[in-house]
């Protein structure tokens, strides 16, 4: 049997990328041909030889299509094309207005995504969520029979050697603050940015903030983030760019405090890369965050940048308070390493596949 996957993209550090990943390599060990698929103005260089381009798949009604939806694309037309039996995965789409003005062309495939949702679902022979957050949106939409499969995390992906160069650059005795993401309007990284400034200028001189990720996904975006750090004249803020894994690795190593200010999420992965790294997590509480985080390290609400520069000192500087979080963060990777994926995965697809084609776990 074909068991293919149909995506908008395909890039390096990718979360919905990692995750088709994941999942061919289970359907490959069930013993089943297993593809990546997508649009190939959207495939990172590096990964071309690793995805097959949209033009080039094909498949029959005995056959099984999942797609990745979160934004409008031609592998959403693909998909309701394929004769193969279809399931839906939706990971969450950003809301339009978070884009407009930083990126009106990124704004309007959102719109369009959101559009076409209803549409896209009812062609589909099932709709899988990666968060309950998720799972309510699609609801609100009218859109019943959901199931809900959490991202996926694969701590061994995570063990690898740090980039010595990045170990060397952020040695010493400075606190080290990390935000991992997509450079997007709904990250709110300029709420970071105003936090680090009270803790850097009030309660610690000696105190870095290291904000990981590509520039490409908001330029704009980006480039109003390094004008307000200037303007707040905090040299001490590092704009890395994107990370490759040994450089991701590096950067959990050296970090003293994980935050993500974001107030859009459909779950949220860096949260999950932080806490198995032993980096204690503050995070925002919304979107599908509290899921990700399921009962581990800080969650914070309406917090203005004063009080949330607090809460980052609190946690720094408060030993019972960071091993409290700490410990809490090891159970909830405890509970990851656990995970019976392959069972949920055979459940899941009980009703689009022969018993027999699930493979064993």
């Amino acid at each position: 049997m074909h068991i293919h996957q149909i995506l908008a993209g395909y890039a390096d550090g990718d979360a919905i990328s990692n995750e088709a990943v994941r999942l061919r390599e289970i359907f490959r060990r069930w013993g089943h041909s297993s593809e990546i698929y997508a649009d190939p103005d959207r495939i990172s260089p590096s990964l071309k030889s690793d995805c097959r381009l949209l033009a080039d798949y094909s498949a029959g009604p005995g056959d099984l299509c999942l797609h990745h939806y979160g934004i409008a694309s031609p592998a959403a037309d693909v998909f309701l094309a394929s004769p193969a039996k279809k399931i839906m995965v939706y990971h969450n789409i950003t809301p339009a207005e978070y884009f407009d003005g930083f990126d009106d062309d990124v704004a309007a495939q959102l719109r369009a995504a959101r559009s076409a949702l209803r549409e896209v679902a009812r062609h589909a022979d099932a709709v899988w969520t990666v968060s309950q957050f998720n799972a309510a949106e699609l609801r609100a939409e009218g859109i019943e029979g959901i199931k809900v499969f959490p991202l996926l995390f694969a701590p061994e992906s995570q063990d690898m050697s740090p980039a010595p160069l990045i170990l060397n650059k952020f040695s010493g005795s400075l606190k080290n603050i990390l935000f991992v993401g997509r450079i997007a309007p709904n990250k709110r990284v300029e709420d970071l940015i105003l936090a680090f400034a009270w803790y850097h200028l009030a309660l610690n001189p000696f105190s870095r903030l290291i904000i990981v990720g590509s520039k490409q996904s908001a330029p704009r975006y980006y480039t109003m983030l390094r004008m307000l750090a200037g303007d707040l004249d905090l040299p001490n803020v590092c704009f890395e760019g994107f990370a490759s894994p040994p450089g991701l690795a590096a950067y959990y190593q050296v970090a003293d405090l994980y935050v993500c200010p974001s107030v859009h999420e459909g779950y949220c992965l860096p949260l999950l890369e932080a806490m198995y790294k032993g980096v204690p997590v503050i995070a925002h509480r919304a979107g599908g965050m509290p899921e990700a985080m399921d009962g581990a390290g800080i969650l914070y609400q309406d917090l203005a940048p004063v009080e949330l520069a607090e809460l980052m000192h609190r946690t720094l500087s408060n030993p019972a308070l960071r091993n409290d979080v700490l410990r809490s963060q090891d159970e909830r990777v405890r509970r990851l390493r656990e995970r019976p994926v392959e069972a949920e995965l055979k459940a899941l697809l009980s009703d689009c596949l022969p018993p027999l084609a699930c493979g064993s776990a």
